[in-house]
């Protein structure tokens, strides 16, 4: 019995939330895509490099969506329960939430896990696989620029003329490049070959030039300065992310927990980089905690329902979800200020949702009254029967 229980109640769970999941993904990547647009039209991505970025950008939009479904998941599957009166056979039959809440807790489990795997190992993956993946279009966008016996101006403050590019080895030969980035001193450079490299393990472009000369204008003397060799790293104008950072530049969402607990170490736990890594790691860990405490909170909330009435579970867990990222928002500015220890401050939200979630969980399976809990309850329900028919009563 217990076994047909779980599959059964695991399955109506699932349904819900791989749907949650595809809606609450699909408005989160629309909001990430807009302040990327620019960078898509700007460097001419195409749909098979559309869907590499789309793959990369998916395991950040996986921190809000995955607990957010986890706990809609089995609010809708209970309030359905409740609502078709099976809650009320079950108990009935003797099965009461703690015999309900083993199969909550696998849910539970398996989605905090997925979360922490997203946090903790895709998301450094694709955040460096993204910035890779921006720097070689880039490159690829910088080649396409350049044509024989044209001055190009792809590059900000740098003017390249090639004389003649080879079609088979796409080398250059007699390049001309004004380097204007130091508008004091300009540089000028003539060389017989040279071609471009992107060094995606040092997220740069290279302009690697043979046999020239180095000219500079101080005061009223020229210097020239011949080479057999020499690099010259490009100054792309990186898109920025909407978080208003270069693409092309490392930060600590690249970095997994050991790296960034190496840089902690590194600049000191004190310092403002260390306060900021370590933010990160807990945040990491934070949030798969967080989605599992939220997953359990939605059996209680949709037990509350009645046959017959809007289910309260639904806008009651939504309202939860919001002020527990708030908490945690608040959590890392407060973190920032480096006043109490960061993994106290940063767990801090996690402890009052889990204090609430086993209160919740003990008065509903008691069937006791929440006093000011069920007030707010009776609040909502007051609200929501004003509203127009959005999901609940019978079906």
């Amino acid at each position: 019995m217990p076994f047909l229980l779980y599959r059964y109640l695991i399955t109506e769970t699932l349904a819900p939330f791989f749907a949650s999941l595809l809606i609450m993904t699909g408005v989160l990547f629309l909001g990430k895509l807009i302040p990327i647009l620019n960078i898509i039209f700007t460097l001419g991505i195409g749909f098979a490099d559309f869907i590499r970025l789309s793959a990369y950008i998916a395991p950040n939009l996986f921190l809000f969506s995955i607990p957010m479904a986890s706990m809609l998941g089995v609010i809708l599957c209970f309030s359905r329960l409740v609502n078709d009166n099976e809650a009320l056979a079950l108990k009935a039959g003797g099965i009461g939430l703690t015999k309900m809440l083993p199969p909550v807790i696998i849910v539970a489990v398996c989605t905090s896990l997925l979360t922490g795997y997203a946090s903790t190992q895709l998301i450094p993956t694709g955040t460096i696989a993204m910035k890779k993946l921006f720097l070689q279009l880039a490159k690829e966008k910088i080649d396409r620029g350049m044509q024989e016996k044209k001055f190009s101006e792809g590059i900000k403050d740098v003017v390249v003329y090639i004389d003649r590019i080879d079609p088979d080895t796409k080398e250059w030969n007699g390049v001309y490049v004004s380097d204007s980035r130091d508008r004091e001193h300009p540089l000028t450079i003539i060389a017989g070959k040279g071609h471009l490299e992107a060094r995606l393990e040092e997220m740069m472009l290279i302009l690697t030039l043979e046999n020239g000369s180095i000219h500079r204008t101080k005061d009223k003397t020229t210097l020239a300065i011949r080479f057999r060799e020499y690099s010259l790293g490009l100054p792309l104008e990186n898109p920025e992310s909407a978080s208003g950072r270069s693409l092309a530049s490392m930060g600590k969402k690249s970095l997994g927990q050991r790296a960034l607990l190496a840089r902690v170490k590194e600049v000191g736990a004190d310092s403002e980089k260390g306060i900021n890594y370590l933010i990160e790691f807990h945040k990491r860990l934070v949030l798969p905690a967080g989605s599992f405490i939220l997953t359990i909170l939605g059996l209680p909330l949709a037990l509350r329902s009645r046959p017959g009435q809007r289910p309260i579970g639904l806008p009651l867990g939504l309202f939860l979800f919001i002020c527990f990222y708030v908490l945690l928002t608040a959590a890392k500015s407060f973190s920032e200020g480096n006043i109490l220890p960061v993994g106290l401050v940063m767990w801090t939200p996690n402890l009052l949702l889990g204090i609430l979630t086993i209160y919740i969980l003990w008065s509903a399976n008691k069937e006791k009254n929440l006093g000011l809990i069920d007030w707010f309850l009776k609040t909502i329900q007051l609200l929501i029967s004003h509203l127009p028919f959005v999901g609940g009563g019978r079906s």
